[in-house]
């Protein structure tokens, strides 16, 4: 459950942030041509370069294009609730005190225990002898700028700007209507629609060392992390910070420590067994919510 601030307290107040009014059809609309929109058409003229996503200039049309999610959060934001609600949205974006300390956490340590636990089956199960790849994330970690250098292209690649439109904009404005699970579904599938050029963008999966995975293998794994993600959400006062780092984590952890294709499998049933204790624990309630 949410730790609850002090009544009367500056975090109180700054937990009680600005409630938004219900998403209508052409807010959503809205959001959509920025996040799909303006996206696809960068992807696809960067694709039309016909070199590697890595390489100029369809590098940068392909940064270019992956504001989308970004601007579509912020923009409809401030079409939507003004100053005010821009000002909400940057003060969940930045401020760190509304997240309850236990939390930090979860944030930090649940992705990589759960890649640990899940390389320990795969070994136990003999699925692989090598889940992950030690040998690189020793090398990386007696690199420290390259290894800063991997933080810093994986915190900007995805959880910055994609948490802003996901959690901070469509989650926050679709559980004003919906369940909190209800939304995550939702997102789900907005999300899994987002990423499908990424599959075959030119190069792009090069960058991480893998062979880019099949369609419905993206969309089994979208689905618990949405939930975890909307859980987050939730229990930090609709922290968008907090799912940041908690997205960033993900990724991190996961070229940190090389994870193999063949423990991935297991992974997802970590995560999916998760999920589905969070939803009967009743974690993606809403705090706005009565009962």
């Amino acid at each position: 459950m949410t730790d609850p601030p002090p009544p009367g307290s500056r975090l109180a107040s700054r937990s009680q942030s600005l409630s938004p009014p219900p998403l209508r059809i052409w807010q959503l609309l809205g959001f959509l041509a920025f996040s799909h929109g303006w996206t696809w058409a960068w992807w696809a003229a960067a694709t039309a370069v016909g070199e590697s996503v890595w390489d100029w200039p369809a590098s940068a049309l392909f940064y270019v294009g992956g504001a989308g999610v970004f601007l579509g959060g912020v923009i409809m934001t401030g079409v939507i609730s003004g100053g005010a609600g821009l000002r909400d949205l940057g003060r969940r974006t930045l401020d760190p005190r509304p997240i309850p300390g236990r939390w930090w956490v979860t944030l930090l340590l649940f992705y990589p225990l759960l890649t640990l636990a899940a390389a320990g089956a795969a070994l136990a199960l003999g699925a692989t002898d090598r889940p992950l790849d030690l040998a690189a994330a020793a090398d990386r970690m007696a690199n420290p700028v390259g290894l800063v250098s991997m933080m810093v292209f994986l915190f900007i690649l995805g959880p910055l700007p994609e948490e802003i439109g996901w959690r901070g904009f469509l989650q926050d404005r679709l559980q004003t209507r919906w369940t909190g699970l209800a939304a995550a579904l939702a997102i789900t599938l907005v999300w899994w629609v987002w990423h499908l050029p990424l599959l075959v963008l030119p190069g792009y999966y090069d960058a991480f060392g893998r062979s880019a995975p099949t369609p419905l293998d993206f969309l089994w794994n979208l689905i618990p992390a949405a939930i975890l993600y909307a859980w987050i959400f939730n229990r930090t006062h609709r922290s968008v910070l907090a799912v940041i780092v908690f997205h960033f984590m993900e990724n991190f952890t996961s070229e940190f420590l090389g994870v193999a294709d063949a423990m991935r499998p297991h992974r997802l049933g970590l995560m999916v067994g998760i999920a589905v204790v969070v939803l009967l624990a009743g974690g993606l309630h809403d705090p706005r919510r009565r009962g």
